[in-house]
Parts: structure tokens; C-alpha cells; sequence
């Protein structure tokens, strides 16, 4: 018994580290996009399972202080291990900002600009297309 219970444990472990782009050279990678005019500020880390309704689909949500007056930059990167393909909105309140997925054209953008006109807390929501499961990190940066 101790045997089974053994090899089920090095496996769930074992299984944890096989995606092993979903750590912090996902985060490296992704930072790689952000231009030398820009300030890195923070980093959003999801990673979210399979779900079997459309109706509610698993979102990552973060919350970040942005000052008025400054130009702002998000951009999302997905690991390649997964089939999700992540998605970034940017929230005040329950009021949509912005986003990399355009829904009408089913366009998918990396990263988007966002100039702000007041200092509040906004709300950063990283999901995955379809509710498939995936691992992403957005980046936060700020234009000098």
C-alpha cells in the first residue's frame, strides 16, 4: 500500500514540474516584448484548469494601482505547453477598459496601450479562450 501511495505522490509531483515552461522563463520571455521606453512594473501569473461550462468560465483576477496621466502597457503571453490561449482585460469597476481579444472579430492581440485619465485601482483578469486549460504571465509596463 505504502508503494501505491508512493508512486501516486511522484506523480502528481512529477506532473507539476513536466510544464516547465509555466514558470519564471515564461516571465523572461514575455518581458522581452516590453521596448526600452518603458518601465517593467509587475508581473500576472495565472494558471487555470479545464472547465466543463462555458457559462463560467475559470478567470485570474488582480488588482493594480494606476496614476493619472500615465501611458500604460499590458502585454500577455501564453506557455506553449498548454492549449489555452490567454486573453487580458483591463476592468474599472465592472466597466471593460480594455482587452487583448477583440470578440466581434475573434482577433487576438498580445499586448495593448492604455492611457490614464484618472488614478484608481483597476482590475487585471487574465482567462483562456474557451475555458481551455492554460498558464500565461501579463506584464505591466510603463512608458518613460
Amino acid at each position: 500500500m505504502k508503494k501505491i501511495l508512493s508512486i501516486i505522490l511522484l506523480l502528481l509531483i512529477s506532473k507539476s514540474f513536466a510544464f516547465s515552461q509555466c514558470n519564471q522563463s515564461l516571465v523572461k520571455n514575455c518581458c522581452t516584448n516590453i521596448s526600452t521606453t518603458s518601465v517593467f512594473l509587475q508581473q500576472f501569473r495565472a494558471k487555470l484548469g479545464d472547465t466543463n461550462t462555458k457559462n463560467d468560465l475559470p478567470v485570474a483576477r488582480f488588482s493594480v494601482l494606476m496614476s493619472k496621466g500615465n501611458t500604460y502597457r499590458l502585454d500577455i503571453c501564453s506557455a506553449l505547453d498548454f492549449e489555452g490561449e490567454a486573453i487580458l482585460q483591463l476592468f474599472d469597476g465592472d466597466k471593460l477598459v480594455a482587452s487583448t481579444y477583440h470578440t466581434p472579430s475573434k482577433t487576438d492581440f498580445k499586448a495593448f496601450e492604455f492611457f490614464c485619465s484618472k488614478t484608481a485601482i483597476y482590475k487585471v483578469y487574465i482567462s483562456f479562450l474557451d475555458g481551455k486549460p492554460g498558464c500565461a504571465v501579463g506584464i505591466l509596463s510603463m512608458k518613460k
